[in-house]
C-alpha cells in the first residue's frame, strides 16, 4: 500500500518520472515484492533518487536507503522526502563499497547508473564482510558490461533475471544476480547473458554492436584482452545463429 502523509501534510508530491531504464528496475521490484521477498532495499549510487522514492512512495518494502557518495545529492534528497516516515527510509552520503547488511533481513540492493567496472569495485570490497550471507542485487550498468558479468559468474552469482531495455537510443543490460545462491538451483550468470533472441531486433543490434566495438579495441594497446572478450561474445552470436 503506498505510504500515508504526515498529519501536517495533505498533499503528497507528485512522483517523479521514471525513464525506461530505470522503470524496469521498477516492475521487476513490484513483481517481487508481490511475495514480500525483501525487507530493505538499496538505492545505490541513486543520484536523485528517483527509483528509490517511488519504491518508497508505493510501501515495497519496510525501508529503502539511499546511498550516494555526493553529499549535496543527500542533502537534496533528504529534504524531497520530509514528507515520509522517518522510520521507513535512510539517506546515505557514502562510498556504497563500504555498505554492511544485517543479517535479521532480507536484502535488495540496486546498483545502477554506473559502469560494471565501478560495479565490480564495489562487490569487491562488499562481499568478503558477508561470505556466507544470501545477498540479492539488481544491476543496470551504463558500460563495460562484460566486466561485471564476468565477475558475477566467477564468483558463482546466480541468476535472478535478466533483460535489455532500450532508454534514449541506448541499450542496456538489466542483470539480478544473488550472492550465496545455496541450494536454490538457479543457473549461473552468464559472461555474456542467456536471453538473446537474434530474430529480436535490440537483441541483434545489440551484440552487433559488442562485437564491433571489441574489434575496434583488437587494434588499441590492449588487444590480446580485447580479442579474448570478443573471442566469447562471436561464440555467443554463433551459437544463436545456430539455432
Amino acid at each position: 500500500m503506498p505510504l500515508p502523509p504526515n498529519a501536517s501534510d495533505t498533499v503528497m508530491p507528485k512522483l517523479p518520472y521514471l525513464g525506461a531504464r530505470l522503470r524496469s528496475l521498477y516492475q521487476w521490484v513490484e513483481a517481487a515484492q508481490k511475495s514480500g521477498q525483501y525487507t530493505s532495499i538499496w538505492d545505490c549510487c541513486c543520484d536523485h533518487g528517483y527509483l528509490g522514492i517511488k519504491i518508497l512512495a508505493r510501501g515495497l518494502c519496510e525501508q529503502v536507503h539511499f546511498v550516494d557518495q555526493v553529499p549535496h545529492l543527500i542533502t537534496d534528497l533528504q529534504q524531497r522526502l520530509t514528507c515520509y516516515p522517518a522510520a521507513r527510509y535512510q539517506a546515505l552520503a557514502a562510498d556504497a563499497s563500504q555498505l554492511r547488511f544485517s543479517e535479521d533481513q532480507r536484502h535488495l540492493v540496486i546498483i545502477a547508473g554506473v559502469g560494471g567496472e565501478h560495479s565490480v569495485e564495489i562487490l569487491r570490497k562488499i562481499l568478503p564482510r558477508h561470505p556466507d550471507q544470501p545477498l540479492d542485487f539488481l544491476f543496470c550498468p551504463a558500460t563495460t558490461q562484460f566486466d561485471l558479468r564476468e565477475y558475477l559468474a566467477d564468483q558463482g552469482f546466480a541468476l535472478l533475471h535478466e533483460t535489455m531495455v532500450t532508454e534514449k537510443g541506448r541499450d542496456y543490460e538489466v542483470i539480478g544476480a544473488r550472492w550465496n545462491p545455496q541450494t536454490d538451483g538457479l543457473p549461473t550468470v552468464s559472461k555474456t547473458g542467456s536471453h538473446w533472441d537474434l530474430g529480436n531486433e535490440v537483441h541483434q543490434r545489440y551484440l552487433t554492436k559488442l562485437i564491433t566495438h571489441y574489434q575496434r579495441r583488437t587494434l588499441g594497446d590492449n588487444a590480446s584482452e580485447a580479442q579474448r572478450i570478443l573471442n566469447i561474445y562471436q561464440a555467443t552470436w554463433d551459437s544463436l545463429a545456430c539455432r
